[in-house]
């Protein structure tokens, strides 16, 4: 009981620090350009597509809140996983993919493989945007991004954290654990640019959660960051020439 109150406690706490989230009144779908270069195997075009629509999924989460289809079924998500394997994270994003409004929800609008080339979206550019600029963040800062995760990753198998079930040891956790993961959130959060961290706690109420989201998250931006990296692929920050034109 003593743990559980002094989870919420740090919770609490970090919550009332973080920035407060943006609201937006009317989100509306426009076109967002992702430029392309470089050759393309086959499974880039189901990869790049694919990761790109969990992170934007995972944006809107908290940029749309109140627009979401279903605010409680959206917030529930965030506690309703065990996050003891690869399949917590596909039933995660996938229940975040299916709040989004109907109207919101990426689709193609064109493709030109060239060289140079582009996929042109139909989404929300804001949280297509958001993502630009922590891949970016990720870009410039690969190596400390990189060796911060996998220091992180090591504290968890130290504490025997990696395949836990979340609920089952948030009621064992000790005071140097919760701090680990308190304050390894924060250092992840800022590494990457994240602004929401005080919400996402608020909707895990699990620092073991929250820390295992983050960790998620950044693995999906990293792949994004690599197809950058490597020349293959680059995602405006704001809207491009080409949707300028039009």
């Amino acid at each position: 009981m003593h743990n559980h109150l002094r989870i919420n406690e740090l919770l609490f706490s970090l919550a009332t620090t973080q920035e407060s989230i943006q609201s937006t009144a009317m989100a509306e779908n426009d076109a967002y350009t992702i430029l392309i270069d470089g050759t393309w195997s086959l499974k880039d075009f189901y990869q790049l597509p694919h990761v790109f629509a969990q992170v934007y999924a995972f944006n809107c989460a908290f940029l749309l809140d109140e627009q979401a289809r279903d605010p409680e079924r959206l917030a529930s998500a965030f506690s309703s996983y065990p996050w003891q394997g690869g399949y917590s994270a596909v039933n995660f994003y996938t229940s975040l993919s299916s709040q989004i409004p109907l109207n919101l929800r990426p689709k193609v609008k064109a493709i030109q493989y060239a060289s140079p080339g582009y996929m042109e979206l139909g989404l929300w550019v804001a949280a297509a945007t958001a993502a630009a600029a922590i891949i970016k963040q990720v870009v410039e800062s690969a190596s400390l991004v990189h060796k911060l995760y996998s220091d992180i990753y090591k504290g968890l198998q130290e504490r025997k954290l990696v395949g836990i079930e979340i609920k089952r040891k948030t009621l064992a956790l000790q005071e140097e654990e919760i701090t680990f993961l308190i304050n390894s959130s924060i250092r992840l959060s800022e590494a990457l640019g994240f602004k929401e961290l005080g919400r996402l706690n608020e909707l895990t109420s699990n620092p073991l959660a929250t820390m295992k989201i983050l960790l998620s998250y950044y693995r999906r931006i990293r792949t994004l960051a690599e197809y950058e990296q490597k020349g293959k692929a680059q995602f405006p920050e704001e809207a491009s020439q080409r949707e300028l034109d039009n």
